[in-house]
């Protein structure tokens, strides 16, 4: 049997485009195909890790690296799977959790938390294979695994109820079958899974003196990614964005209660979230109770002013002049001005201001 599952997107809506990870993405293609037309067995030898004598810049230089193109007559066609799966398939978590991170960590810090890791994955590597006697030591390591691990790392903790979106392909040679598709599945299950496999497969590494794949390479560069997240208390701002695009769904619903009990528990958890307040008050005015809501923005202006946070203050105070505008007496027929093509009648802010909306499945 031979199954894939790639993973082709998140929950997260990204505002930024990830131009790090695409850099990265770029670079790694490039040298995978440029070495493979050139001598790639010296380029490894010379920028892949040895552990048995390693090199200062092979440290980093192995992340570029990946599995060579074979190119001996004898080579079989899983040798050439292998190869295209090494790269393609770094690269497609490289794409998923790297464009996440950068989008909520910058690209500064998402290059950081992407090299530190992968210098960890190699340290660990490093000291578990001579420790362990491991009989490969003269081979080069080559790979962006451990780096990304590292982003698995952190992503686990910032995003832990985000689902994932991974395609799925299956074959079955005898009998013939074919099965491929789309699912959905929870971060904190798929990647508490897979390193879950990396803990017992490099114990088995251990036991067996070595193995082809650097299992402590990716447990090095996964506790560094987990670690840094836990120390910088992510898991909050996740917690609360899942949460936010909870309660967006039952506004987009109309379920305009529900969302207000959503976005009021909201405000009182995370009271920093002047978007809260906003929406809290927006599901008042939604139904027709213009006055809870301007209530609802007042106290969250005095609430922002008496804690010294201007930036919260601001954005509640152009809210509540956009409510006023709207609440003051309409013009005269003879002042008012011919309402422009395509003007919507409806008073509420889900019509006055754009909400944008990517539905999330809830199953």
């Amino acid at each position: 049997m031979f199954a894939l599952l790639i993973p082709t997107g998140s929950d997260h809506d990204r505002t930024h485009v990830p131009a790090a990870t695409l850099t990265l993405v770029a670079v790694n293609v490039a040298i995978y195909i440029g070495s493979n037309l050139l001598d790639y067995r010296h380029i490894a030898d010379t920028f892949g890790f040895v552990a048995a004598h390693p090199r200062p810049w092979q440290f980093l230089t192995h992340m570029f690296l990946h599995a060579g193109w074979p190119t001996q007559s004898e080579a079989q066609w899983t040798d050439y799977v292998n190869s295209l799966l090494h790269i393609g398939g770094n690269m497609a978590y490289l794409w998923f959790a790297g464009s996440d991170l950068e989008d909520v960590l910058g690209w500064r810090r998402f290059l950081l938390l992407y090299f530190v890791g992968g210098l960890a994955s190699v340290l660990l590597f490093w000291g578990t294979a001579v420790a362990g006697h491991f009989p490969n030591l003269y081979e080069p390591v080559v790979g962006a695994s451990g780096a990304i691990s590292a982003l698995l790392g952190y992503y686990v903790v910032r995003f832990p109820r985000f689902k994932i979106r991974m395609w799925f392909g299956a074959f079955i040679p005898i009998p013939f079958i074919m099965r491929q598709g789309i699912t959905r599945i929870s971060s904190l299950f798929f990647i508490g899974f897979w390193i879950g496999l990396q803990l017992v497969f490099g114990v088995m590494a251990l036991q067996a003196g070595g193995a082809q794949v650097a299992y402590w390479g990716h447990i090095g560069g996964f506790a560094l990614g987990l670690v840094a997240a836990l120390s910088t208390r992510e898991w909050r701002l996740g917690e609360e964005e899942y949460l936010m695009k909870d309660a967006d769904y039952l506004l987009y619903r109309q379920k305009w209660y529900p969302a207000m009990e959503a976005y009021q528990r909201l405000a009182t958890r995370y009271p920093r979230s002047a978007e809260a307040y906003m929406k809290w008050a927006l599901c008042w005015e939604c139904t027709g109770m213009a006055k809870r809501a301007h209530d609802v923005l007042h106290e969250a202006l005095s609430f922002y002013r008496q804690q010294g946070w201007p930036e919260q203050a601001t954005l509640i105070e152009e809210e509540l002049r956009s409510m006023t505008r709207k609440m003051s007496p309409a013009p005269s027929p003879a002042q008012a001005s011919p309402t422009r093509p395509g003007g919507s009648p409806h008073p509420n802010l889900l019509f006055r201001k754009e909400f944008k909306w990517k539905e999330k499945s809830h199953d």
